[in-house]
């Protein structure tokens, strides 16, 4: 009798984005960035074997927002290495929906029983320095900017660090961009409306600020801008220059490298330009970041450690980068 087919399984891409992240320490202290990274991680670790957490509302004081409440579940040292595995979870206290089996109705999720969470699942390797996390993108779940202000808020309580912050790796980095461009040819940004009330006032003053105005009147999904001053491949004359987007855009671009958490809050942000030798180029803030892509089962409970398994090889080759 032959063998029944094997069912056909439906896979998914799932891509983890790779970033720095540095402690800022006391001027008293001695300790480097990692050694307060290690020592927040173990404060976690002994949290976990006690049975507790630490929680955290990243939108705590602000009523005019959803609540934001993340916890890191037990980070995990990979033995004979200087690799943690780590889960960060978000917690959904809204009204929820749920479809029981048996039937086609809707029936309210009985909060009595827990919290629906979204689970991001991250590794940080701190064999460089500053150490490096490799961050699952979970477009419903805890975001990198999420998990710096997790680890800022956590060691500044725990007098660990005055401050944390993570930087996305790039293929190309944004001061060499803003050292190449010279006039900008079109740009196209795309946020999110609950993207943009997570963003500092510094970088929302003016454009961003416009955005968040038509937000809150419109409230659409999302909103996105395509601005074209020039064709692509035409000679550039000085009198042509458009100073005031080229402005525009290296300000922008300044701001995200200075505070490179806002990163994360942009959907899309891509710009054509000519840079000093007068050639087109195009730098793509998203689609540039280092990145390394799995493939999964749909079908299958995905943990930490699977992940891992499918992630530690592309990994460690990019930390091996460091090492040359």
């Amino acid at each position: 009798m032959p063998a029944a087919p094997k069912p056909i399984q439906s896979l998914q891409e799932v891509k983890f984005y790779l970033h720095h992240i540095k402690f800022i320490p006391f001027a008293s202290s001695q300790k480097k960035t990692n050694d307060i990274l290690f020592d927040t991680l173990n404060f976690l670790n002994k949290e976990f074997v006690a049975g507790k957490a630490y929680a955290i509302d990243r939108n705590k004081g602000k009523p005019e927002m959803e609540r934001r409440e993340m916890f890191m579940n037990n980070p995990v040292r990979v033995p004979r290495t200087k690799k943690f595995k780590c889960s960060i979870a978000l917690l959904k206290d809204k009204s929820l929906m749920v479809k029981p089996k048996d039937t086609f109705e809707l029936v309210p999720f009985d909060t009595a029983t827990g919290l629906i969470a979204t689970v991001t699942h991250f590794y940080i390797d701190y064999s460089v320095s500053p150490a490096i996390i490799c961050a699952q993108f979970n477009n419903d779940g805890p975001r990198i900017s999420d998990i710096e202000f997790y680890f800022r808020s956590l060691s500044m309580e725990l007098r660990y660090s005055k401050g944390c912050q993570t930087t996305t790796c790039l293929y190309a980095p944004i001061d060499i961009t803003l050292e190449h461009l010279q006039n900008v040819l079109n740009f196209e940004i795309k946020l999110r409306p609950q993207s943009i009330a997570q963003m500092d006032n510094d970088i929302k003053n003016g454009f961003i600020s416009d955005f968040a105005v038509m937000a809150q009147r419109l409230k659409p999904t999302f909103m996105r801008v395509e601005a074209m001053f020039q064709t692509p491949g035409s000679n550039v004359k000085s009198k042509l220059l458009n100073k005031e987007a080229t402005s525009f855009i290296k300000s922008l671009l300044k701001k995200c490298q200075d505070q490179p958490q806002h990163i994360d809050q942009i959907e899309e942000f891509e710009i054509k330009f000519v840079n000093q030798d007068g050639e087109d180029e195009v730098f793509n803030l998203i689609k540039g970041k280092r990145e390394i892509v799995v493939k999964i089962n749909r079908d299958e409970h995905m943990t930490t450690s699977k992940y891992y398994n499918l992630i530690e090889a592309d990994f460690e080759a990019f930390i091996q980068t460091f090492n040359l």
